[in-house]
């Protein structure tokens, strides 16, 4: 079996390449979560696996979250909001992998529970890194793997953002 040390990459490569990135997108918008958002989309457009109605679309998403994390926002009508516009993306014409797997990271980042007497609650981290880490591993995975690693790089992302969200727990509304 032939391969190339290029061809190869460690995890300890990727780990040190997702925190500079995410360093990096941080030091660039000081704070700002929506400006990093919009950062993490425009380089997924540059590099074209998203399309620019998908990246307004998915910050629009990014936005919808991050206003139902405040103190006074709604996650419940921003749940079914987030929904609809996947279910759109997954029946639109030709939607790119990666668009549908940060979409699904936005819808991914809600927790809905029903308690035994029926009563449904939504709630969502205040700040929810599920889609700005399935963004940036989509980017990553995208430089390494073309469109295969955005979508992989994308649900890696997402998960290990889904994890830091339930890690952190508190703020949730």
């Amino acid at each position: 079996m032939e391969t190339t040390p290029a061809s190869i990459v460690g995890l300890p490569d990727l780990m040190h390449a997702v925190r500079v990135e995410a360093r990096g997108i941080m030091e660039e918008n000081k704070g700002d979560y929506v400006a990093e958002h919009r950062a993490v989309l425009a380089r997924l457009t540059a590099a074209e696996v998203i399309g620019d109605n998908e990246a307004e679309t998915l910050l629009g998403l990014y936005k919808l979250g991050y206003e139902a994390g405040e103190p006074k926002g709604n996650a419940q009508r921003a749940y079914f909001e987030t929904r609809d516009v996947y279910a759109k993306m997954l029946a639109a014409n030709k939607p790119s992998p990666v668009a549908l797997v940060l979409a699904s990271a936005a819808l991914g980042s809600f927790e809905v529970s029903v308690d035994p007497g029926g009563t449904t609650t939504v709630s969502i981290a205040r700040v929810s890194y599920g889609s700005s880490m399935a963004g940036i591993g989509a980017g990553l995975g995208t430089l390494l793997g073309g469109v295969a690693g955005g979508v992989l790089g994308g649900a890696i992302g997402g998960l290990l953002g889904g994890m830091i969200d339930d890690k952190k727990g508190k703020g949730k509304t």
